[in-house]
């Protein structure tokens, strides 16, 4: 797509976030923040807190703003937001939490600056209460962007947002990074596994939402099929002690392959034959958008958004959730069928490509912006 030309000043994006804690949302507003164009848009990021991305931000060239919150409400938040948006001349300010959303539906109109949200999922499904505050929120911002069809539906079906405010753009892969390579022997090696070993992987946070027990229960029936198989859990959280204690007790030893938080998720995504991700719930992961950009197969539960980005039968296999044998029937299937895996992981990369790449997903946000600015 050729880009646009104009002699105007770069139009000024305020990113507002609660925190940029490592994880597929927070490096979502990331990539929305530093790959947008620059001879139209000039983003800046503002948080509550220090946080793991401020680096990478910095590196693009992003200016980032902290304003300190200290209470539940803070007044002087709201204000220091006021007095930020004045002086830096923000065209559109474009939140990402809950929190940050509300601050912002109040921040705008004091300042006549158009506000937008995007909502990952949270705040939907599984926080009722907060969810009450969304028609509130919809009709003081512009837009309301979900990541996902069925967050939009939930939304407009369960707390009366007006569709005509609302909008899905999915979440997406940078697929110049996430792209199918050969298993690096080395790499392999330099984390346990053989080359040759059948390999299960998943990336996330350990979490309680993300049931990695589930998976390791799975993954205890893979092994009597499969004795040489191997599940690396890409991610770090305060359920690694537990998780690692039920492991275990499973008698999985040297099967499980816990390397915490990874800066080199690419290269490592191609060590994996099948990509699982055992969620409770999902808004959309990224996760399984950046795996199938790397053509692998995906196992994921039926939760959430997941469906929306998982074919079953076609790029994955979706199972129910909290059904460790059904995970472990369809990780067994794959690991078992060559060619099945690599048709999966073909139309999964076909798929990416259509449906979540990270330039068709900040297109979409410039187009927003653009009509609001």
């Amino acid at each position: 797509m050729p880009v646009v030309k104009t002699d105007r000043t770069p139009q000024r994006v305020l990113h507002l976030v609660d925190h940029l804690a490592l994880g597929g949302a927070e490096h979502a507003v990331v990539q929305m923040a530093t790959r947008v164009d620059r001879t139209r848009f000039a983003p800046m990021v503002s948080c509550f807190q220090q946080s793991a991305y401020f680096g990478e931000l910095a590196t693009a060239g992003c200016p980032v703003h902290i304003v300190p919150k200290r209470r539940a409400f803070d007044v002087r938040l709201l204000f220091a937001l006021v007095r930020l948006l004045r002086r830096e001349r923000v065209a559109l300010l474009h939140c990402h939490d809950l929190q940050s959303a509300t601050y912002g539906a109040l921040a705008g109109p004091l300042t006549r600056v158009p506000v937008i949200y995007t909502i990952q999922g949270a705040v939907v499904y599984t926080l009722p209460r907060a969810g009450r505050l969304l028609p509130w929120i919809g009709r003081l911002h512009r837009r309301v962007v979900f990541v996902a069809r069925y967050l939009q539906e939930i939304a407009v079906a369960r707390y009366g947002m007006k569709p005509s405010r609302t909008l899905v753009i999915h979440n997406a892969a940078d697929l110049n990074a996430f792209r199918p390579r050969p298993r690096d022997a080395e790499l392999a090696r330099s984390v346990g596994i053989d080359p040759a070993d059948p390999v299960v992987g998943t990336v996330g946070n350990l979490r309680p939402v993300k049931n990695h027990a589930m998976l390791l229960r799975a993954f205890a029936i893979v092994v009597e099929r499969f004795p040489a198989a191997k599940l690396v859990l890409v991610g770090e959280g305060d359920q690694r002690p537990r998780l690692e204690a039920l492991a275990a007790e499973l008698r999985l030893g040297a099967s499980v392959k816990f390397l915490g938080a990874r800066s080199d998720v690419p290269q490592l995504l191609p060590l994996f034959d099948v990509f699982a991700v055992s969620s409770d719930s999902e808004g959309l992961s990224l996760a399984i958008a950046e795996a199938m950009a790397c053509e692998l197969p995906v196992v994921a539960t039926d939760v959430g958004g997941n469906p929306e980005t998982v074919v079953h039968g076609e790029t994955g296999i979706l199972v129910p959730a909290g059904d460790a044998p059904a995970m472990a029937g369809a990780l067994i299937e794959l690991l078992a069928q060559p060619a099945r895996r690599r048709a999966f992981g073909e139309a999964g990369r076909r798929r990416a490509q259509a449906e979540f790449s990270l330039e068709g997903m900040v297109r979409q946000y410039e187009a927003l912006y653009e009509s609001l600015t």
